[in-house]
């Protein structure tokens, strides 16, 4: 099984504005190791990772993600057509 939309980030207050006070439990890095031990317990074997913010960067750091880990099977990034 395959979580089609999973996001990961390096967390960024004046970024990511969305990330509100009473959303603390996210307020925080987030990276494929964070999440490895819940898809475990519910047998997914992998994710897309797509894009949290909108630019280049984001898409770069997923590709190193991706890079890094077999768990994470394709990337939604973004670019500035």
């Amino acid at each position: 099984m395959i979580d089609s939309h999973q996001h990961f980030w390096n967390y960024n207050a004046s970024r990511d504005v969305w990330i509100t006070e009473d959303m603390g439990r996210i307020r925080k890095n987030f990276h494929p190791n964070d999440s490895l031990e819940l898809f475990a317990q519910n047998q997914i074997d992998g994710c897309i990772a797509v894009q949290a913010d909108s630019s280049e960067d984001e898409t770069f750091f997923l590709i190193s993600l991706a890079e890094q880990s077999e768990f994470i099977k394709g990337i939604v990034g973004w670019v500035d057509l």
